[in-house]
């Protein structure tokens, strides 16, 4: 009981990584603590390992053979956004000024640590044992058995976050690893930085994406040249040299969003970040600025199928952002985006003569005004419907790559029938497609 009085008072010691005490979790194990050391009416250990048991319950844990408790108090680690974490994680920020405190707040977290689950539960169980009130039969609390990580809640950057905390858990000590952990969040970024590689900015904060889409280059047949110049310019934004927004213009279903999402699943380990951003939450694009400023990341705001009906507003806070504003773009930001308007706003003969009327003196302006948004990005590039030989070259790739094994007149015949009763031909009527004809096989 006295090693729980240390971790008690231990953790509520702590500088650095204070803000984990408001973790409910880490709350719950306190509380379980100061129930076996000095139980009460309000503080039953029963009713606290409970509470402990339920709560750690909705953990997902990504170490086999883990303690559930351990191994949450390492995500807390990891994930924790504190002066040092930031600072690690910004470009122009020193974080060794805190090494001093983050070495004594470790080994005050290892304490907790080595107190995992087992210790706690026989402690609980002695304790319930010793009460004559209490039946015996109950004393025997539920116990945890290791859990197995599947394929549905691993991220790119799982192995890299496992192996730092394989490391922590065979350490006799932690103070020793303040520099790893400088070099983890540099690397990978902490709080929701700290897990995902792709993002949505909702409701004014950013939200990860579990499972982005892990569409790669390979997947992607034909428009070889096309993507090329946006490699280009993605790469020169990667090694720190002047580099363009990208407009991606072009017919529905050609690619534009899928080379964007190849993109990051191609470079995500050479720091590349993808976050996107709905057409709705363009007025929110000054906070997501001030969110990824001085980030070591790289990041590209990505806002598919962009465009405005001609009564509509927020192109002026993109047009402000891609240049013109007062706040500066950082450096390590860039925007692409897809449309399938060349112009983006919409406008109309009618438009332009309810303009030249009496509704205003200067009508050109105004058009002039609208026309400018697509300008402002540096680079525009067009995706073209492909013609009928590139679609069926993309459908033959498709086919190769399910291992359909079909005639090859048989599958060109029927792909332009598809092509002409769906929806005609592109990228993504070709994989549509193919993905009937593996549907009709698993079928037959």
């Amino acid at each position: 009981m006295d090693n729980f009085k240390t971790i008690i008072n231990a953790i509520d010691s702590l500088a650095i990584y204070r803000s984990v005490l408001s973790d409910p979790i880490l709350d719950s194990y306190l509380d379980h603590l100061k129930a076996l050391v000095e139980p009460s009416e309000s503080l039953n250990p029963a009713v606290t390992y409970s509470k402990l048991y339920y709560l750690l319950a909705q953990t997902v844990n990504p170490m086999e053979a883990a303690d559930p408790w351990q191994n949450h108090l390492l995500d807390l680690l990891l994930d924790d956004v504190n002066p040092f974490s930031e600072a690690a994680y910004n470009r122009e920020l020193d974080y060794k000024v805190y090494l001093e405190a983050v070495r004594r707040d470790l080994e005050l977290l290892h304490l907790a640590f080595e107190t995992g689950l087992a210790t706690v539960l026989k402690a609980t169980e002695n304790y319930l044992q010793n009460l004559p009130e209490f039946p015996r039969s109950l004393a025997v609390l539920p116990k945890w058995a290791a859990l197995t990580p599947t394929a549905h809640n691993t991220t790119p950057v799982l192995k890299e976050r496992l192996a730092v905390k394989h490391a922590l858990a065979s350490a006799p000590g932690w103070d020793k690893y303040a520099e790893s952990l400088a070099e983890h969040y540099a690397n990978f970024g902490c709080g929701v930085f700290g897990r995902q590689i792709a993002f949505k900015w909702e409701n004014h904060s950013l939200r990860g994406v579990d499972r982005p889409d892990p569409i790669t280059f390979a997947d992607l047949i034909g428009y070889a040249d096309t993507r090329a110049e946006i490699i280009d310019n993605t790469l020169k934004f990667l090694n720190g040299a002047p580099a363009n927004n990208m407009l991606l213009y072009g017919d529905r279903g050609t690619g534009k969003s899928s080379t964007i999402k190849a993109l990051l699943n191609e470079y995500w380990q050479r720091s590349l970040r993808l976050i996107e951003v709905g057409k709705k939450q363009l007025a929110d694009f000054s906070a997501i600025i001030r969110e990824l400023t001085g980030r070591k990341h790289r990041f590209i705001l990505f806002v598919d199928d962009l465009s405005f009906e001609e009564n509509e507003t927020g192109y002026k806070d993109l047009k402000a952002l891609l240049e013109g504003g007062l706040e500066k773009k950082p450096e390590n930001v860039l925007i692409y985006a897809t449309s399938n308007r060349r112009h983006l706003i919409r406008e109309t003969f009618a438009d332009r003569e309810a303009n030249s009327s009496s509704q205003e003196i200067h009508a050109m302006d105004s058009v002039q005004e609208k026309l400018s948004l697509a300008d402002r990005f540096g680079i525009t590039i067009i995706f073209p419907s492909p013609d009928q030989e590139l679609f069926l070259e993309i459908v033959q790739g498709l086919a190769r790559q399910r291992n359909l094994g079909l005639d090859p007149q048989d599958l060109r015949r029927r792909a332009l029938h598809w092509a002409n009763w769906h929806n005609g031909r592109s990228p993504r009527s070709a994989r549509q497609f193919i993905d009937h004809l593996t549907g009709e096989q698993t079928l037959s």
